[in-house]
């Protein structure tokens, strides 16, 4: 703490000793005797043991002060569990270019500048609006004297935008009069969904309070990126549609907004058997794990490691990016308030050090770049960004009794800033890329189990990681590996061949079909419930050999009902043109 003395001085403008007061602000945040803190959660990290818990002995790693477990909570009713009715799906899907595809990309980059494009393609988004809207009508809608509510969890405010679109667009077309709501922050471009920005105001038309609006009849399904996601209390919500990659404490926050419990009016409970999720993305196996820390004692398993702070200082000087003369410059105009442009002047020649650095590794030898000097710089960059985040936590529970620490994490919380990826890297051209075919896979209902006691774990090393080398492949080459992890197996083309003509030839065997052919319109013919009728008859007597396609026509799974429409144009066609024999073309 600063004296009395040292205070009047301050205030009446004389000399400020920047490291007297740096000194005194880190020891004030990691050991006030005038404060207490306690922090109540379900679902703490380690950082939260290690900042909260108390030490039962002197050395001994932290613990809670006292522990209600979701196990307990569940057995006497205040909770439901909410992964006893987990459904999960995999997505599966074709790619192709346009052009010829002769760049070489990062493999890595480029695989995941694909994925993230097919996820947002609008033909994959239709697909799972579809299969969620169906889910509901079928399975939710009618609990809970028919008030209960569903929410789908994207990954970006792009995808919020378009799920809701779709969502719509699919509840028009088949009249359920279901109501949607759509959460996120802030405004969204989207020129292929639409020529105006999208926010919150402009896609719920007339609702001033989301969770007042939601909490009435009128709109029955929420979509959320990142809003709403956590902290969001409504019992009336029995199912979740997920396509977004949740991990640890994140996944029980989300999931957990089933977990409510509810009676109606009438009298009915809302039970764990009420609750689904529906997951596009994750596997079973890693929502457990996830899971598993929280559902009896999350409990610290590994301290931090107070020293790693000073490793990764040590590290970060050793790329001689900035002198230490610009560390006093950034700290001392931060200290004595000197504003924004004093402070960007601290830092701009850092960032420019980066900056020339990066770029002439870019283009060393002719453009082939120096994959060494990128590694280092960006392993520099996620270095930078380590130490801000380990210091905060760390200032927390040690005085590390040094001002230069204090100056280094004022000067790098600036520089981060300015040297993330997106200033230096060029963004994967997708523009030749084609969605030939996609479907989600239904991987069918489990009940994932819970039990066994897992711990948590601090840091133990930070900054040690290294850049990878890239991978640097054709475009095409990244095309036809996701297809043959992706697609191969569900898309064969004399897969559909042979089942498509097995198909025909047992619906040329139903002489009452054959006959209602020949005496109808086409119009009609393609319009007739008997012909879906006789559709899903053949395709139960073709199951055994073609068991995946099969499953295909016992679903309300989006395409179907074109699918059926071809199906029967096509043997429409047969009948009336007297064609013995077809084939597929």
């Amino acid at each position: 703490m600063l004296t009395a003395e040292e205070l009047k001085e301050v205030e009446e403008g004389k000399e400020i000793d920047v490291e007297a007061i740096l000194a005194a602000e880190a020891t004030e945040r990691a050991a006030s005797e005038n404060i207490s803190y306690f922090a109540f959660t379900a679902t703490p990290k380690a950082k939260t043991l290690e900042l909260f818990g108390r030490e039962p002995a002197p050395g001994e790693n932290p613990v809670p002060f006292h522990v209600y477990t979701m196990k307990q909570a569940i057995e006497e009713g205040y909770i439901l569990d909410v992964l006893t009715g987990y459904h999960s799906f995999k997505l599966a899907f074709q790619i192709g270019q346009n052009a010829g595809g002769g760049d070489e990309v990062d493999q890595n980059e480029a695989t995941k500048a694909v994925m993230r494009w097919v996820k947002l393609n609008p033909q994959t988004i239709s697909q799972k609006a579809a299969i969620s809207v169906e889910h509901f009508r079928e399975n939710i809608a009618a609990l809970l004297d028919g008030h209960a509510k569903a929410m789908v969890v994207t990954d970006s405010r792009k995808a919020a935008v378009r799920y809701k679109l779709a969502i719509d667009d699919y509840i028009a077309k088949k009249g359920y009069g279901y109501g949607t709501l759509v959460a996120f922050s802030g405004a969204v471009q989207d020129p292929e969904s639409g020529p105006n920005d999208f926010t919150e105001a402009t896609m719920n038309p007339g609702v001033h309070d989301l969770r007042t609006a939601f909490r009435g009849d009128d709109y029955k399904i929420m979509i959320v990126a990142n809003k709403f996601q956590t902290g969001f209390d409504q019992p009336l919500l029995c199912a979740m549609y997920v396509d977004r990659i949740l991990s640890g404490v994140t996944t029980v926050q989300t999931l957990s907004r089933l977990n409510r419990t509810y009676r109606t009016p009438s009298g009915i409970v809302k039970t764990a058997a009420m609750t689904q999720v529906v997951d596009f993305v994750n596997e079973p196996a890693a929502i457990k794990e996830a899971f598993e820390p929280y559902f009896t004692d999350a409990f610290l398993e590994t301290a931090t490691d107070p020293n790693l702070v000073h490793d990764l200082a040590a590290k970060l000087d050793t790329a001689a990016i900035y002198p230490q003369a610009e560390i006093d410059q950034c700290a001392e105009a931060f200290v004595k308030g000197k504003g924004n442009s004093a402070l960007a002047g601290a830092v701009g020649p850092g960032q420019k050090c980066f900056a020339d650095r990066y770029t002439a590794a870019l283009i060393h030898n002719g453009g082939e770049g120096d994959k060494a000097a990128l590694a280092e710089l960006d392993m520099f960059r996620k270095d930078v960004g380590s130490f801000v985040r380990l210091y905060d936590f760390m200032s927390q529970i040690i005085d590390y009794g040094d001002p230069e620490l204090e100056k280094k994490q004022i000067y790098l919380r600036l520089l981060d800033r300015f040297i993330q990826s997106e200033n230096y890297t060029a963004p994967i051209d997708l523009s030749d890329v084609v969605l030939k075919q996609v479907k989600q896979i239904d991987r069918g209902r489990i009940d994932i189990g819970l039990g066994v006691r897992v711990g948590l774990s601090g840091l133990t090393a930070a900054g040690s990681g290294e850049k990878r080398d890239p991978k640097m492949v054709a475009f095409q080459q990244v095309l036809d590996r996701l297809n043959d992890l992706f697609g191969s197996e569900d898309f064969t083309q004399s897969q559909k061949v042979s089942f498509l003509e097995a198909l025909l030839r047992t619906l040329l065997d139903d002489h009452a079909l054959v006959q209602q052919a020949k005496v109808n319109s086409a119009k009609q013919f393609v319009e007739s419930p008997d012909f879906d009728d006789a559709v899903t008859g053949a395709v139960a007597d073709n199951q055994g050999a073609h068991e995946k396609m099969s499953d295909y026509f016992f679903t309300n799974a989006p395409g179907r009902s074109h699918l059926m429409s071809d199906i029967a144009k096509w043997f429409y066609q047969v009948v009336t043109s007297d064609i013995e024999g077809a084939s597929v073309q």
